[in-house]
């Protein structure tokens, strides 16, 4: 068993990070493929991302699924052409490959878990070099 505190980890901007056109994003890799040895099976990763008032993570889209898990704050997600606008205990699913994008449409930070299926080999669930 591997037991962590979110706010114990390090957090990143997420524009700094990866060279995405993000503003007032930072991410948090909660657990990822490196996390525990390889006596773990790492299927998905977790990531706790928060966005500031008026902040925003571009149109993007990627060879794996997410899923998103509100716990903060109101956020606009477009996917596909299709907004919605989420809160506290909503859930998104976007499918692989598909368009979106997160905008911050409230006046606090928006907070959330997403979790991501690890493609491949899983290179995309390896997080930054806080571990």
């Amino acid at each position: 068993m591997i037991v962590r505190k979110t706010l114990d980890i390090e957090d990143f901007d997420v524009r700094e990070a990866y060279g995405v056109k993000a503003d007032g994003v930072t991410i948090r890799w909660i657990s990822e493929k490196r996390l525990g040895g390889p006596e773990y099976m790492h299927n998905f990763a977790l990531r706790y991302f928060v966005i500031k008032p008026e902040g925003f993570m571009p149109k993007h889209k990627h060879p794996w699924e997410q899923e998103v898990i509100m716990t903060k704050g109101r956020v606009l997600v477009t996917s596909a052409g299709t907004k919605r606008e989420v809160g506290p205990g909503d859930v998104v699913y976007i499918p692989a490959d598909e368009e979106h994008e997160f905008k911050n449409v409230g006046e606090e930070p928006v907070e959330f878990y997403c979790v991501i299926g690890c493609v491949g080999e899983g290179e995309n669930c390896i997080g930054l070099e806080e571990l």
